[in-house]
């Protein structure tokens, strides 16, 4: 009986202590703590170890010391760097609303993209994913970005960079944003322009939305107009896949060539080849190769019917030039 009572509550306290030991999450090392701070917030192993310390081991509150952290030594490095030239950096471009039948969001007609130019001072950080993550995520913050049209018939509307900076998202504003990664790498980094492509307003035409970037140094961003017949012929594979694939086309052709007019020249000194109609269509390829643009644009509206077709305005950018 004596033997009995005993094994009882010595087999419940074993019981309970196997429960205890799995009912909540086991406490992570600080080896595990450091790894985890450093990933979340990219920080250098001995700020991530200061973090703890300043926080006496709460996670939390780590997290919150290395933010403030970042943010004063980021004002401070960006303050110091500030003067130095960037000639280097990356084109982006971000397409929220790919125009009528485009499989970019909703397909209802309208257009909304941006396209950015973000500088850093070396070719070196130009390429780093981190630089790339950065542009990418500014372009699709200004392409969200709500804005007053100016008054001009252009569907492109050039947006103040002293205004872009301010722009909030999920953790801070667009200099937020650049400031931390200038703490990071301790280089300047700055951004130099920013459009923003909307629906034209009073037009009967349908518009889409054609894109290229090539290698991130040169960036096209064209509204191709076209007034289909029909609009059942956006129901048609055959159709809406010979559309993108001339699409493409034209935006690598004004990245590709130094385009800088649509029917004419910008400036009488310019030469003819920076006309995109006058061009030959080099990007589209084929038998079209050799063939001006625009005379394959015509061709291209007369095998599907359509009453209007062709680029109705563009931008085209690279890194450092006007």
């Amino acid at each position: 009986m004596d033997m009995l009572k005993f094994s009882r509550p010595a087999q419940c306290g074993r019981r309970l202590a196997f429960r205890r030991l799995y009912s909540s999450a086991p406490t992570k090392s600080r080896v595990q703590l450091v790894a985890e701070l450093r990933k979340i917030s990219n920080a250098p192993i001995i700020k991530a170890r200061q973090a703890l310390d300043e926080s006496n081991g709460d996670f939390e509150a780590a997290v919150r010391w290395l933010e403030e952290d970042m943010r004063q030594s980021g004002a401070a490095k960006a303050e110091k760097v500030k003067d130095r030239v960037t000639s280097e950096g990356l084109i982006s471009i971000s397409v929220l609303e790919g125009g009528m039948g485009s499989h970019i969001s909703s397909g209802s007609g309208r257009v909304k993209a941006s396209i950015i130019e973000l500088n850093c001072e070396s070719d070196f950080v130009s390429r780093t994913d981190e630089f790339t993550r950065l542009a990418s995520e500014i372009s699709n913050i200004v392409a969200q970005s709500q804005t007053q049209q100016q008054h001009t018939t252009s569907p492109f509307t050039s947006l103040p960079v002293e205004n872009l900076l301010q722009l909030s998202h999920e953790s801070g504003t667009v200099g937020s944003l650049i400031t931390n990664l200038i703490a990071r790498i301790g280089e300047n980094i700055s951004l130099r322009r920013a459009m923003l492509l909307t629906s034209p307003n009073n037009s009967d035409s349908t518009y889409r939305v054609a894109s290229y970037l090539h290698q991130g140094r040169v960036g096209a961003l064209d509204l191709i107009a076209l007034r289909p017949s029909q609009s059942s012929l956006f129901n048609d594979n055959s159709f809406v896949g010979d559309l993108e694939k001339l699409e493409r086309a034209l935006a690598r052709q004004t990245a590709g060539f130094m385009t800088l007019g649509i029917n004419e020249k910008r400036n009488p000194e310019d030469e003819l080849e920076t006309v995109l109609y006058r061009q030959p269509f080099m990007m589209l390829g084929g038998e079209h190769a050799s063939m001006p643009v625009r005379k394959v644009l015509d061709q291209w509206q007369e095998k599907w019917g359509l009453e209007e077709f062709g680029v109705s305005d563009f931008v085209r950018w690279e890194v450092g030039r006007d």
